[in-house]
């Protein structure tokens, strides 16, 4: 029961989606697209491909259907749901199945329509490079109208004999369109886009965020220049983007991170030289191969996600296990050029996406992660730590090398932490005459002071993050420093996905 629109000079196409039910919302993030759907669904509600071909889509139920569920009535709606959809199927299920190779409307079109199957009922927004459609599909009828501006549809047709036909029938369906569609005459940016999308940003009266009977679970907007979706899942973070890891001829890579606050090709010649940086490989490196050797079958291979793959210090040496096949996730566009300059393997694959939101759903035997959870902002530390366990198959492992700072508990504690940490780091260094990495570590302290993609944690706060997301702590240790307790350190986890 979501609502759906498209704005023409922005070229983007969006969605909220409500549910009467909750569900893990998931993105996919494929070489050929970039999609999102409930876990564990077989269709995708919105998506975009290479193609720059993007849908979105919004049911169309009958009244008496939305007035049961509206009252709460979940046993009696899904019995008039199967009676009003008996026979008929879902038209998302083609319009999934075809996104990743389609190169126009009127080719997905064709091959939905010549399905030879009765739909239940759906609005769908479709879009090319060249133009936008509105599709009405209800059992063996269609109604296509070619868009020439932007445009809202929520839960009722325009055109077709089904479902909600005037305010009384379901007025939230009507209320929404009319203020969206008043809305988008003030869109001049996908700020704007936002701020229309969920309370985070402006007035709640005037936001179709929903709350209630039904309720928004994600929003998402798809970006046809770009080939781009900014997601959210909670109405009080911000949207996350995710970048298609080919984009079309054209599209911009601007997408940065890492590469905001930090030298990266210092960075890369340097880092190794950080204080239990190697011990911390080293026993990254062992509590892999005992993994593997505690797995049944020596010719076991590991499908392997490593978290924030940075310049690739971490991979360059986890391409050498031939057991692993290694997808290394990389929010920064710069870092992942560096990434893709790494010898081939046929073992490696670099992709360009946000590990807040990519999840392929407990497809990994194997997560890794060097350094990477400092980069996650404290308020989005729940979400990751849960799309992390999403990606892990049960009984999976993740194994993390992470800077931990001394406790805090309140923000002047945090500085002085950061303090005591860094300046224990920078210490080192210029002991050993590493003026470099001295600098280095002073704008990491800096980057911490200011909030600026630096978010180091505490062991508290990091372990409570990974349990409340399913995991179960099985190996903690303190690589350095081991002779101070009061400066924090240097430490590997190996978690297990329960």
């Amino acid at each position: 029961m979501c609502t759906v629109g498209y704005h023409k000079e922005l070229n983007v196409i969006f969605k909220n989606r409500d549910k009467c039910f909750s569900t893990d919302e998931v993105v996919v993030l494929n070489p050929e697209f970039l999609a999102v759907k409930t876990e564990g669904a077989d269709y995708f509600s919105a998506g975009i491909n290479k193609h720059s071909c993007s849908f979105a889509s919004t049911a169309v139920n009958t009244p008496e259907w939305t007035a049961k569920a509206s009252e709460g009535k979940m046993d009696e709606a899904s019995v008039q749901f199967k009676k009003e959809n008996e026979g008929l199927v879902s038209p998302m299920i083609y319009v999934s199945e075809y996104l990743p190779e389609v190169t126009d409307i009127d080719k997905w079109l064709e091959k939905v329509l010549n399905s030879g199957n009765h739909f239940m009922g759906y609005n769908l927004l479709l879009c090319d490079r060249e133009k936008t459609v509105h599709v009405e599909l209800y059992k063996n009828e269609h109604h296509v109208t070619e868009i020439s501006g932007s445009v809202v549809v929520s839960n009722h047709f325009s055109n077709l004999d089904h479902g909600p036909k005037k305010n009384e029938d379901y007025p939230s369906s009507f209320e929404r369109y009319s203020a969206v569609e008043n809305f988008m005459e003030s869109i001049v940016t996908l700020e704007d886009v936002f701020n229309t999308l969920k309370p985070l940003h402006g007035n709640k009266e005037n936001t179709f965020w929903r709350i209630g009977k039904f309720f928004t679970v994600s929003s998402s907007v798809l970006d046809l220049d770009t080939y781009a979706l900014y997601y959210t899942s909670s109405p009080v973070e911000e949207y996350s983007r995710i970048s298609g890891r080919i984009p079309p001829k054209g599209a911009e890579k601007t997408f940065i991170e890492m590469s905001r606050y930090i030298d990266l090709p210092t960075y890369h010649k340097i880092e190794r030289g950080h204080p239990f940086f190697e011990e911390m490989l080293t026993e990254i490196h062992s509590q892999i191969e005992e993994y593997h050797n505690e797995s049944v079958g020596e010719e076991k291979r590991f499908k392997t996600l490593e978290i924030g793959a940075g310049t690739g210090l971490c991979s360059q040496e986890l391409v050498k296990y031939g057991f692993l096949d290694l997808d290394c996730l990389e929010l920064d566009n710069e870092c992942c050029s560096i990434l893709s300059k790494h010898p081939e393997s046929s073992n490696f694959n670099v992709i360009n996406g946000d590990a807040i939101t990519y999840c392929k759903p407990h497809e990994y035997d194997l997560l890794v992660s060097t350094f990477a959870h400092d980069h996650i902002h404290y308020d989005k530390r729940f979400a990751f730590a849960r799309n992390l366990f999403h990606n892990t198959k049960k009984g999976g492992r993740y194994v993390i090398g992470m800077e931990v700072l001394p406790y805090f508990s309140t923000e002047d504690d945090r500085k002085k932490a950061l303090f005591k940490y860094h300046n224990y780091i920078i210490e080192l260094a210029l002991r050993d005459d590493r003026v470099q990495l001295s600098e280095l570590e002073n704008n990491a302290l800096k980057s911490g002071l200011d909030m600026v993609g630096d978010f180091k944690r505490h062991e508290v706060m990091f372990e409570e993050e990974l349990r409340l997301a399913g995991f179960k702590m099985l190996v903690k240790k303190k690589m350095g420093p081991v002779e101070r307790t009061d400066v924090g350190g240097v430490f590997v986890y190996v978690f297990e996905a329960c």
